[in-house]
């Protein structure tokens, strides 16, 4: 397949529950897309939740950056008022039943933040994709908060220094052809 054509999907939060739709997406349609053939994608800190409260989020619910009462308004905003469910799709991929079987999916790295409330939801989606022979590594960032590699203040930390150049090592396996290589 011409380097061109591979598509890397990574999202921010919010943005990593629209990347890993589109992903489910991309997997449902199949040939759909051609030329266009979504090879991995990234989760940075996914904006997930669900009914069942995780250890992360009873004890970091009020927290660093965002708390659960924030994330709880924007998912009511998000949905639609008749369709508001902490288990809808959008908002928990661990919802049996929603999308392509798992093994379908891409190769995921999943990036998670130490003070997160919502790190333990986002792990928990990638053992489940490990289980099913997934290449779905997961890399946490100590003493770090929800957004720490994206957030203006934050870029020069060195945890989003070194956060940065896990993600173009990994990335780099997926878009790389014999004798054209990504370069960072």
């Amino acid at each position: 397949m011409p380097l061109q054509n591979r598509c890397v999907l990574l999202g921010v939060s919010c943005g990593a529950n629209i990347a890993n739709h589109v992903a489910r997406k991309a997997v449902e349609t199949g040939k759909l897309l051609d030329p266009v053939k979504v090879v991995a994608q990234i989760l940075m800190y996914p904006f997930y939740v669900g009914s069942v409260p995780t250890h992360s989020e009873i004890k970091l619910a009020n927290s660093y950056f965002y708390d659960k009462a924030m994330c709880m308004l924007a998912w009511k905003l998000f949905l639609p008022e008749q369709e508001f469910s902490l288990d809808h799709p959008a908002a928990n991929p661990l919802v049996p039943g929603h999308g392509p079987p798992l093994k379908l999916m891409p190769p995921t790295l999943t990036v998670v933040a130490e003070h997160d409330w919502m790190r333990d939801r986002a792990i928990a989606y990638s053992e489940e994709l490990r289980k099913v022979n997934v290449d779905a590594p997961v890399l946490e960032y100590k003493d770090a908060v929800h957004e720490f590699a994206t957030l203006d203040i934050l870029l020069r930390s060195p945890q989003a220094q070194v956060c940065a150049e896990d993600i173009a090592i990994w990335v780099k396996k997926y878009i790389s052809l014999r004798g054209h290589e990504f370069s960072y």
